[in-house]
Protein backbone atom coordinates (compact mmCIF):
# COMPACT_ATOMS: atom_id res chain seq x y z
CA UNK A 1 0.00 0.00 0.00
CA UNK A 2 2.84 2.54 0.82
CA UNK A 3 5.56 1.46 -1.94
CA UNK A 4 9.02 2.42 -2.81
CA UNK A 5 12.25 0.81 -3.66
CA UNK A 6 15.63 0.21 -1.54
CA UNK A 7 17.41 -2.67 -1.02
CA UNK A 8 17.96 -2.58 2.56
CA UNK A 9 14.80 -2.44 4.67
CA UNK A 10 13.48 -3.18 8.28
CA UNK A 11 10.01 -5.56 9.03
CA UNK A 12 8.78 -4.62 12.18
CA UNK A 13 5.62 -6.26 14.10
CA UNK A 14 3.70 -5.07 17.48
CA UNK A 15 1.19 -6.61 19.27
CA UNK A 16 -0.04 -6.08 22.72
CA UNK A 17 3.34 -7.33 24.46
CA UNK A 18 6.12 -7.02 22.05
CA UNK A 19 7.68 -4.71 19.33
CA UNK A 20 9.90 -7.04 17.40
CA UNK A 21 12.47 -6.38 14.44
CA UNK A 22 13.83 -7.79 11.24
CA UNK A 23 16.50 -6.16 9.61
CA UNK A 24 17.28 -7.22 6.18
CA UNK A 25 21.08 -6.10 5.05
CA UNK A 26 21.07 -8.62 1.98
CA UNK A 27 19.91 -11.27 0.55
CA UNK A 28 21.00 -14.16 2.99
CA UNK A 29 19.69 -15.05 6.32
CA UNK A 30 23.35 -14.82 7.90
CA UNK A 31 22.89 -11.18 6.80
CA UNK A 32 19.84 -10.13 8.71
CA UNK A 33 19.16 -9.09 12.27
CA UNK A 34 16.28 -9.58 14.85
CA UNK A 35 15.54 -7.51 17.49
CA UNK A 36 12.97 -7.88 20.69
CA UNK A 37 11.94 -4.77 22.25
CA UNK A 38 9.59 -5.46 25.15
CA UNK A 39 5.95 -3.41 25.76
CA UNK A 40 4.88 -1.73 29.01
CA UNK A 41 0.98 -2.60 29.33
CA UNK A 42 -1.25 -0.53 28.05
CA UNK A 43 0.80 1.08 24.82
CA UNK A 44 -0.88 -1.46 22.64
CA UNK A 45 -4.60 -2.95 23.26
CA UNK A 46 -6.33 -5.47 21.06
CA UNK A 47 -3.98 -4.36 18.57
CA UNK A 48 -5.07 -0.46 19.14
CA UNK A 49 -2.02 1.79 19.65
CA UNK A 50 -3.01 3.56 22.81
CA UNK A 51 -0.16 5.28 24.02
CA UNK A 52 1.07 6.88 21.05
CA UNK A 53 3.69 9.35 23.17
CA UNK A 54 5.35 6.22 24.48
CA UNK A 55 5.50 3.92 21.56
CA UNK A 56 7.26 7.04 19.82
CA UNK A 57 9.58 7.26 22.48
CA UNK A 58 10.52 3.65 22.18
CA UNK A 59 10.62 3.66 18.34
CA UNK A 60 12.99 7.11 18.69
CA UNK A 61 15.57 5.54 21.52
CA UNK A 62 15.75 2.43 19.26
CA UNK A 63 16.74 3.78 15.84
CA UNK A 64 20.07 2.28 15.54
CA UNK A 65 18.04 -1.19 15.77
CA UNK A 66 15.79 0.12 12.77
CA UNK A 67 19.36 0.57 10.72
CA UNK A 68 19.21 4.34 11.47
CA UNK A 69 17.20 7.55 10.36
CA UNK A 70 15.44 7.44 7.16
CA UNK A 71 15.53 3.63 6.89
CA UNK A 72 12.60 1.70 5.08
CA UNK A 73 9.78 0.01 6.68
CA UNK A 74 7.70 -2.71 6.19
CA UNK A 75 4.99 -3.20 9.06
CA UNK A 76 1.98 -5.20 9.60
CA UNK A 77 -1.94 -4.28 9.61
CA UNK A 78 -3.41 -5.10 12.89
CA UNK A 79 -5.03 -8.59 12.56
CA UNK A 80 -7.89 -7.33 14.76
CA UNK A 81 -9.26 -5.06 11.80
CA UNK A 82 -8.63 -7.66 8.39
CA UNK A 83 -11.85 -8.30 6.09
CA UNK A 84 -11.58 -10.57 3.96
CA UNK A 85 -14.09 -10.59 0.53
CA UNK A 86 -15.01 -12.38 -2.05
CA UNK A 87 -16.52 -10.41 -5.45
CA UNK A 88 -16.88 -10.78 -9.20
CA UNK A 89 -15.81 -8.61 -11.43
CA UNK A 90 -16.42 -8.24 -15.47
CA UNK A 91 -14.01 -10.71 -17.22
CA UNK A 92 -12.20 -7.67 -19.18
CA UNK A 93 -10.74 -6.37 -16.08
CA UNK A 94 -7.44 -7.97 -15.47
CA UNK A 95 -5.45 -8.31 -12.13
CA UNK A 96 -3.61 -5.11 -12.48
CA UNK A 97 -6.59 -3.06 -12.67
CA UNK A 98 -8.91 -4.75 -10.18
CA UNK A 99 -7.71 -2.66 -7.58
CA UNK A 100 -8.66 0.67 -8.77
CA UNK A 101 -11.63 -1.26 -10.49
CA UNK A 102 -12.99 -1.40 -6.57
CA UNK A 103 -11.89 1.75 -5.47
CA UNK A 104 -14.41 3.01 -8.19
CA UNK A 105 -17.09 0.46 -7.16
CA UNK A 106 -17.07 1.18 -3.37
CA UNK A 107 -20.32 2.14 -1.96
CA UNK A 108 -21.72 0.78 -5.40
CA UNK A 109 -21.21 -3.12 -6.12
CA UNK A 110 -18.37 -3.24 -3.31
CA UNK A 111 -19.57 -3.02 0.39
CA UNK A 112 -16.96 -2.55 3.45
CA UNK A 113 -17.93 -1.30 7.01
CA UNK A 114 -14.87 1.07 7.06
CA UNK A 115 -14.66 4.89 5.93
CA UNK A 116 -11.91 5.35 3.56
CA UNK A 117 -10.97 1.75 3.75
CA UNK A 118 -7.23 0.54 3.45
CA UNK A 119 -7.41 -2.29 0.24
CA UNK A 120 -5.48 -4.93 -1.42
CA UNK A 121 -6.80 -7.43 -3.66
CA UNK A 122 -5.24 -10.96 -4.63
CA UNK A 123 -6.53 -12.57 -7.77
CA UNK A 124 -5.47 -16.16 -7.67
CA UNK A 125 -7.00 -17.26 -10.87
CA UNK A 126 -6.85 -14.43 -13.55
CA UNK A 127 -10.21 -14.99 -15.84
CA UNK A 128 -12.77 -16.15 -13.27
CA UNK A 129 -14.06 -13.02 -12.51
CA UNK A 130 -14.10 -13.13 -9.34
CA UNK A 131 -11.16 -12.23 -6.95
CA UNK A 132 -10.79 -12.01 -3.22
CA UNK A 133 -10.24 -8.35 -1.69
CA UNK A 134 -8.47 -7.59 1.70
CA UNK A 135 -9.70 -4.60 3.68
CA UNK A 136 -8.64 -2.64 7.07
CA UNK A 137 -10.14 0.56 8.66
CA UNK A 138 -7.24 3.40 7.89
CA UNK A 139 -7.26 5.25 11.09
CA UNK A 140 -4.49 2.47 13.14
CA UNK A 141 -2.37 2.63 10.13
CA UNK A 142 -2.47 6.20 9.75
CA UNK A 143 -1.39 6.41 13.34
CA UNK A 144 1.43 4.20 12.87
CA UNK A 145 2.41 5.46 9.61
CA UNK A 146 2.55 8.93 11.90
CA UNK A 147 5.12 7.96 14.66
CA UNK A 148 7.36 6.25 11.90
CA UNK A 149 7.39 9.46 9.59
CA UNK A 150 8.02 11.16 12.80
CA UNK A 151 11.14 9.04 14.13
CA UNK A 152 11.90 9.41 11.07
CA UNK A 153 11.94 6.38 9.24
CA UNK A 154 10.10 5.85 5.93
CA UNK A 155 7.16 3.74 5.17
CA UNK A 156 7.73 1.04 2.46
CA UNK A 157 4.98 -1.20 2.33
CA UNK A 158 1.80 -2.44 4.94
CA UNK A 159 1.36 -5.76 4.49
CA UNK A 160 -1.32 -8.30 6.06
CA UNK A 161 0.07 -10.81 8.62
CA UNK A 162 -1.73 -14.03 7.46
CA UNK A 163 -0.40 -13.36 3.72
CA UNK A 164 3.06 -13.06 5.18
CA UNK A 165 2.98 -16.17 6.46
CA UNK A 166 1.52 -17.82 3.23
CA UNK A 167 4.56 -16.57 1.47
CA UNK A 168 7.12 -17.88 3.96
CA UNK A 169 5.25 -21.50 3.57
CA UNK A 170 5.21 -21.37 -0.20
CA UNK A 171 8.93 -20.30 -0.26
CA UNK A 172 10.02 -23.24 1.88
CA UNK A 173 7.66 -25.53 -0.11
CA UNK A 174 5.10 -26.58 2.64
CA UNK A 175 2.21 -26.67 0.41
CA UNK A 176 0.71 -29.25 -2.12
CA UNK A 177 -1.65 -28.58 -5.14
CA UNK A 178 -5.07 -29.91 -4.14
CA UNK A 179 -4.92 -29.85 -0.44
CA UNK A 180 -6.52 -27.55 1.77
CA UNK A 181 -4.42 -26.28 4.98
CA UNK A 182 -5.52 -24.04 7.82
CA UNK A 183 -2.49 -22.05 8.75
CA UNK A 184 -3.15 -20.60 12.89
CA UNK A 185 -1.21 -18.09 14.10
CA UNK A 186 -0.99 -18.04 18.00
CA UNK A 187 0.25 -15.16 19.79
CA UNK A 188 0.03 -15.27 23.67
CA UNK A 189 -3.43 -13.31 23.59
CA UNK A 190 -4.71 -13.74 19.89
CA UNK A 191 -5.23 -16.24 17.40
CA UNK A 192 -5.66 -15.97 13.34
CA UNK A 193 -7.24 -18.80 11.53
CA UNK A 194 -6.60 -18.84 7.81
CA UNK A 195 -8.18 -21.53 5.31
CA UNK A 196 -5.71 -21.87 1.86
CA UNK A 197 -5.52 -24.06 -1.11
CA UNK A 198 -4.51 -23.99 -5.00
CA UNK A 199 -2.81 -20.68 -4.43
CA UNK A 200 -6.44 -19.02 -2.70
CA UNK A 201 -7.40 -17.99 0.85
CA UNK A 202 -10.90 -19.37 1.29
CA UNK A 203 -11.32 -18.13 5.21
CA UNK A 204 -9.78 -15.70 7.21
CA UNK A 205 -10.58 -14.93 11.33
CA UNK A 206 -9.26 -13.25 14.34
CA UNK A 207 -9.93 -14.42 17.73
CA UNK A 208 -8.61 -13.02 20.93
CA UNK A 209 -6.97 -15.72 23.83
CA UNK A 210 -8.92 -14.35 26.95
CA UNK A 211 -5.34 -14.16 28.87
CA UNK A 212 -4.29 -11.39 31.75
CA UNK A 213 -1.41 -10.04 30.13
CA UNK A 214 0.07 -9.20 33.60
CA UNK A 215 0.45 -12.36 34.03
CA UNK A 216 3.02 -13.12 31.28
CA UNK A 217 6.49 -12.26 32.69
CA UNK A 218 9.11 -11.21 29.47
CA UNK A 219 12.62 -11.95 30.64
CA UNK A 220 15.56 -10.10 28.56
CA UNK A 221 18.33 -12.37 27.66
CA UNK A 222 21.88 -11.46 26.50
CA UNK A 223 21.07 -11.56 23.03
CA UNK A 224 18.28 -9.33 24.04
CA UNK A 225 15.66 -12.02 23.20
CA UNK A 226 12.88 -11.31 25.04
CA UNK A 227 11.29 -14.75 26.52
CA UNK A 228 7.80 -15.03 27.59
CA UNK A 229 6.85 -17.14 31.39
CA UNK A 230 3.27 -17.49 32.52
CA UNK A 231 2.91 -16.92 36.41
CA UNK A 232 -0.49 -17.83 36.65
CA UNK A 233 -2.44 -21.21 36.93
CA UNK A 234 -1.24 -23.60 33.88
CA UNK A 235 -4.57 -25.19 33.78
CA UNK A 236 -6.25 -22.04 33.88
CA UNK A 237 -4.34 -21.13 29.97
CA UNK A 238 -4.67 -24.60 29.01
CA UNK A 239 -8.73 -24.13 29.23
CA UNK A 240 -8.13 -20.78 27.46
CA UNK A 241 -5.78 -23.07 24.28
CA UNK A 242 -8.66 -25.93 24.54
CA UNK A 243 -11.43 -23.58 24.05
CA UNK A 244 -9.56 -22.03 21.04
CA UNK A 245 -8.83 -25.36 20.28
CA UNK A 246 -12.53 -26.54 19.83
CA UNK A 247 -13.46 -23.36 17.57
CA UNK A 248 -10.94 -25.08 15.11
CA UNK A 249 -13.06 -27.48 15.44
CA UNK A 250 -16.24 -25.55 14.68
CA UNK A 251 -14.68 -24.02 11.89
CA UNK A 252 -13.27 -26.86 10.26
CA UNK A 253 -17.18 -28.26 10.21
CA UNK A 254 -18.21 -25.16 8.74
CA UNK A 255 -15.88 -25.23 5.88
CA UNK A 256 -16.44 -28.73 5.19
CA UNK A 257 -20.04 -28.95 5.56
CA UNK A 258 -21.66 -25.18 5.33
CA UNK A 259 -19.51 -23.92 2.63
CA UNK A 260 -18.34 -26.84 0.33
CA UNK A 261 -21.51 -29.70 0.60
CA UNK A 262 -18.73 -32.10 2.07
CA UNK A 263 -17.03 -32.29 -0.69
CA UNK A 264 -13.64 -30.46 0.71
CA UNK A 265 -12.22 -30.92 3.95
CA UNK A 266 -8.83 -29.36 6.03
CA UNK A 267 -5.90 -31.88 5.10
CA UNK A 268 -3.37 -30.05 7.81
CA UNK A 269 -2.91 -27.83 10.22
CA UNK A 270 -0.35 -25.41 10.50
CA UNK A 271 0.56 -24.34 14.32
CA UNK A 272 2.58 -21.48 14.46
CA UNK A 273 3.22 -17.67 15.91
CA UNK A 274 5.49 -16.45 19.07
CA UNK A 275 3.08 -18.39 21.59
CA UNK A 276 5.82 -20.27 24.28
CA UNK A 277 3.21 -22.81 24.57
CA UNK A 278 3.25 -23.95 20.75
CA UNK A 279 4.34 -27.58 21.48
CA UNK A 280 1.02 -27.74 24.53
CA UNK A 281 -1.42 -26.49 21.04
CA UNK A 282 0.01 -28.84 19.08
CA UNK A 283 -0.31 -31.42 21.57
CA UNK A 284 -4.00 -30.11 22.03
CA UNK A 285 -4.67 -30.35 18.81
CA UNK A 286 -3.31 -33.74 17.74
CA UNK A 287 -5.58 -35.02 20.69
CA UNK A 288 -9.15 -33.41 19.70
CA UNK A 289 -8.70 -33.00 15.71
CA UNK A 290 -8.35 -36.06 13.53
CA UNK A 291 -6.06 -34.00 11.04
CA UNK A 292 -2.72 -33.65 9.90
CA UNK A 293 -0.26 -31.65 12.25
CA UNK A 294 2.71 -29.27 11.10
CA UNK A 295 3.97 -27.33 13.55
CA UNK A 296 6.34 -24.23 12.76
CA UNK A 297 9.49 -24.24 14.51
CA UNK A 298 13.35 -23.45 14.75
CA UNK A 299 14.17 -26.52 13.55
CA UNK A 300 11.58 -26.27 10.56
CA UNK A 301 12.64 -22.33 9.65
CA UNK A 302 16.56 -23.12 10.22
CA UNK A 303 16.49 -25.48 7.34
CA UNK A 304 15.73 -22.51 4.91
CA UNK A 305 16.98 -19.42 6.66
CA UNK A 306 19.83 -20.41 9.40
CA UNK A 307 20.22 -18.17 12.49
CA UNK A 308 16.42 -17.04 12.28
CA UNK A 309 13.33 -18.25 14.42
CA UNK A 310 10.15 -19.51 14.56
CA UNK A 311 8.52 -16.51 16.39
CA UNK A 312 9.90 -14.34 13.43
CA UNK A 313 8.32 -16.28 10.74
CA UNK A 314 5.89 -13.74 10.15
CA UNK A 315 8.87 -10.97 9.75
CA UNK A 316 10.66 -13.40 7.10
CA UNK A 317 7.85 -13.35 4.96
CA UNK A 318 7.38 -9.66 5.66
CA UNK A 319 10.74 -9.17 4.68
CA UNK A 320 10.74 -11.55 1.33
CA UNK A 321 7.44 -9.41 -0.19
CA UNK A 322 8.18 -7.89 -3.72
CA UNK A 323 7.86 -4.50 -3.15
CA UNK A 324 7.00 -2.43 -6.88
CA UNK A 325 7.58 1.07 -7.40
Amino acid sequence: MFKFKKKSHVAIELNDYILRVLVKKGEHSAQWETHDILLAQGIVQDGVIVDEVELFKIIKNNIALFGGKKQFVRTFVSDTSVLLKTFEHPDDVEGSKLKPYVQMELGRTVHLPFHEPLIDVYDPIEGDGQATLFAAPSEEVTKLVNLLLDAPLTPEAIDIRALSNLRLLEKMGKFQENKTYMITNWLINELTVCIYSNGQVDFLRFQTIDTDLAKWHGIVDSKNEVMFSYTGEEGDYRMLLVDRVMELDRIMNFFRFSLHKGEKMIDEIIVMGDNPWLPTISELIAESLPVAIKIVDDQMIQQSYPNMKAKYAALIGLALKEVRV
